[in-house]
């Protein structure tokens, strides 16, 4: 519910820079939320701690660069840095503050007085750039620019002629159009007519003459006087290079025909200066043509050396993308050589199959578990295994022999509970939690305590265990729209670290909002097993819907902890509780009109403001996070509640959470009768302000029906809403400035729209 709100405050960015413009000020787009969140996805919550090898439960969807470190920990290999680096944002430099450039800029006006023109970039395509003349090329001209003024003197013609020649190549680093230098006179010197050679070559590859630039190269290339001889070889590979990579069709035999000129410089000593180059190219050579074999070579010191740096970690992270693609989740069937993968190392297999999904995979870490008896591949395997499955008791029997002092014994432990509880070992899953943590200890094990919590509550066998496992920590707090691999919000307050107040999770959101019918959500609210935080949230819900489905003896009983646990709302709340049966409605729609953080459904995953939220708000959010959303139908799993928890997937094949162990067939099918009933009813605007014109038509000199009519119009332009909305809001703008003409409500009131 939260995301869809979340969703629709985005929607609003436009109009509300528009609407804020003309005040004076602007809102910022988004909002992008930072969210509290007691478990992450594709990584862990607290990278410090993994960074030290503390693995907490290994989820088999992590990113790559997380199941390295857990699959060197699983087998006794020291932990590795693994957490991103925060981006660098390079700002623009201006082509004057460029070293390279500047170098030759320089150079030149100092021998010829002219400061030089020139442009890097050369269209390839219809709004398609490239950078053509890298910082080398201007580099490699002042250093030989240098080199002739220190030998020819930099009045001479040989310095004149070539400088004038450079300007030539380099005209081709952004035109359209081919300039060759001239050619070299034949009463030149040797070094004048090498130089020359070079450069008629270069200026062909940078006007992507690839072919002329390659028999030039090759020409210097078997020119046993020339200077430039060692670079023969290597630039006949650059040239290839470029000819096979700039099309839009990779072109990999040319490729592979470049790597033997790389090869023949590597080969060459007197090309010794281009060696680290060299490699380098072949190296991208063979990420283009054969990464599985790159993997080969990465592998063994990724999985075993003593230390990995992070230029060799994110290396392999994009070998890894090329071969599967940059995503965590795939059909394992559909990897066209996974066998070349699992045939390159131990950790390439691993990765793959825990990444992995369908029953080639499940096959595979069952296999090689047996082939093997690893943790690492123990761990693949209880992720992978059915209840089902005839391997499924040895597996329990194995992981329950992992020691507590194992990277995988966390893991083990979890996957353990959720095999037994999928196998309908209900009493055998409880006992093995209750000898396993309940409480953190530090920022390591935080995320998993949530984890095994969440089980706990998968099993709950009455209210109170399922109230006393609802509530988590919040182990992560990170903005929503941020990518995986950026670094964690800065914590404010990092010494508070095990005092956050506690969360909901969507598994508890599903059930409060979809498995218990009222009576228990009233039950839940009344209860002091929740915190006060969490327990408001319960009661805010539970006191909606009482009053939505017009059931008052619910909503009184719920009333007190509303006036408790949120001081501001509690005047109304009194008046609702002392209003007569036939006013009861009314006064409850002004408790809700007055009350817009008064919501219907209860909040999963919760962004930072929720979260520093103690009361229910009373103003109007203009980001949209007021009163509720349309009801929909249950679909059964969690298709109709857009998640930001990964949590739902971990521990229920569906998605969806079933009814708790002790909620009777009976109170199932009261919950879907409510839910039914609550779905008529349409978006919370349009609802209040139809009901709004129901009260002021009823009692036209009511006075507080003219200012419900007023928050009704101001509710529907920040609230769920739809089709239908802006009529329900012009009705009640009408019956506003028919029947109080004269209220300071409706002069506050200028438009519905």
């Amino acid at each position: 519910m939260m995301r869809q709100m979340r969703a629709l405050a985005r929607l609003v960015c436009a109009t509300a820079i528009a609407a804020a413009v003309a005040a004076g000020y602007v809102i910022a787009c988004g909002p992008f939320m930072t969210l509290m969140r007691p478990s992450e996805a594709i990584r862990p919550a607290q990278l410090q701690p993994y960074d030290r090898g503390e693995l907490g439960v290994v989820r088999e969807h992590f990113a790559r660069r997380y199941l390295v470190q857990a699959f060197r920990r699983f087998s006794g290999k020291p932990p590795i840095a693994v957490a991103p680096k925060p981006p660098v944002y390079t700002p623009y430099v201006p082509e004057k503050d460029r070293g390279a450039q500047l170098q030759w800029r320089d150079l030149h006006k100092r021998v010829t007085g002219v400061d030089p023109a020139f442009d890097t970039d050369r269209r390839i395509a219809q709004y398609q750039l490239i950078t053509n003349c890298l910082d080398d090329t201007f580099a490699s001209a002042a250093r030989t620019g240098q080199a002739r003024v220190d030998k020819y003197g930099a009045s001479s013609p040989e310095v004149r002629e070539w400088f004038r020649a450079q300007d030539a190549v380099l005209a081709n680093c952004s035109g359209d159009t081919l300039v060759l230098p001239d050619p070299a006179p034949a009463s030149a010197d040797a070094l004048t007519k090498a130089d020359r050679a070079y450069q008629i070559a270069a200026a062909h590859f940078y006007a992507m003459e690839f072919d002329e630039a390659e028999k030039g190269f090759r020409r210097i290339a078997a020119d046993a006087t020339s200077p430039w001889r060692p670079y023969g070889r290597y630039l006949v590979g650059r040239a290839m290079l470029r000819d096979a990579t700039i099309p839009e069709t990779l072109d990999k035999d040319l490729m592979i025909a470049a790597r033997t000129e790389f090869r023949a410089t590597l080969a060459d000593p007197n090309a010794a200066s281009l060696h680290e180059s060299a490699k380098g190219l072949l190296r991208f050579i063979a990420f283009r043509t054969q990464p599985a074999q790159l993997l080969r070579d990465m592998a063994q010191t990724i999985a075993g050396a003593d230390t990995v740096t992070d230029d060799q970690l994110h290396e392999y992270e994009l070998v890894m993308d090329r071969v599967l693609g940059d995503t965590t989740t795939f059909r394992y069937a559909d990897i066209a050589d996974k066998d070349t993968v699992a045939s390159s190392g131990e950790l390439n297999d691993w990765i793959t199959v825990m990444q992995g999904f369908g029953d080639q995979a499940d096959a595979r870490a069952i296999a090689q578990w047996k082939r093997t008896s690893s943790p690492a591949w123990l761990v693949a395997s209880l992720w992978k295994i059915s209840a089902s499955d005839a391997d499924a008791p040895a597996l329990l029997d194995a992981a329950g022999r992992i020691a507590q002092t194992s990277p995988a014994f966390m893991t083990a432990a979890f996957l353990r509970v959720r095999l037994l509880a999928a196998r309908g070992e209900i009493d055998k899953a409880r006992a093995l939690l209750a000898t396993l943590p309940s409480q953190a200890r530090d920022r390591a094990d935080a995320e998993a305590v949530n984890l095994l919590t969440a089980e706990r509550f998968m099993l709950a066998q009455t209210m109170g265990e399922l109230l006393a496992a609802a509530p988590r920590r919040a182990v992560s707090r990170r903005v929503e729209a941020d990518s995986w691999n950026q670094p964690e919000d800065p914590d404010p307050d990092p010494g508070s670290f095990l005092t956050r107040e506690l969360v909901f999770d969507e598994d508890a959101a599903m059930v409060f909002n979809r498995r218990l019918p009222l009576a228990r959500l009233v039950e839940a609210a009344t209860s002091h097993t929740l915190p006060a935080r969490l327990r408001l949230r319960v009661a805010s819900a539970a006191f909606a819907r009482a009053w939505l489905l017009g059931r008052d003896e619910a909503a009184l009983a719920v009333a007190p902890v509303l006036r408790s646990l949120s001081p501001s709302a509690a005047a109304d709340v009194q008046k609702f509780e002392g209003a007569a049966a036939a006013d009861r409605h009314i006064a409850g729609l002004r408790l809700v009109l007055r009350t817009p953080g008064l919501r219907a459904n209860v909040t999963g995953i919760e962004d930072e403001d929720d979260y520093k939220a103690r009361e229910l708000s009373r103003d109007v959010d203009h980001f949209r996070r007021n009163w509720w959303c349309a009801f929909v139908q249950d679909k059964g799993d969690a298709s109709s509640l857009e998640s930001e928890s990964a949590l739902l997937t971990l521990l229920y094949d569906s998605g969806g959470v079933p009814a708790p162990a002790f909620v009777s067939a009976d109170e199932q099918a009261a919950a879907t009768r409510e839910r039914a009933t609550l779905a008529t009813l349409g978006p919370s605007p349009n609802y209040l302000a139809a009901e709004a014109v129901k009260w002021a038509k009823a009692r036209p000199t009511d006075q507080d029906a003219a200012e419900a009519l007023a928050r009704a119009v101001e509710g529907t332009r920040w609230g769920c809403g739809n089709a239908q909305t802006s009529a329900a809001s012009k009705a009640a703008f009408q019956t506003l400035h028919q029947l109080f003409p004269k209220s300071e409500w409706a002069q506050k009131t200028k438009y519905w729209y």
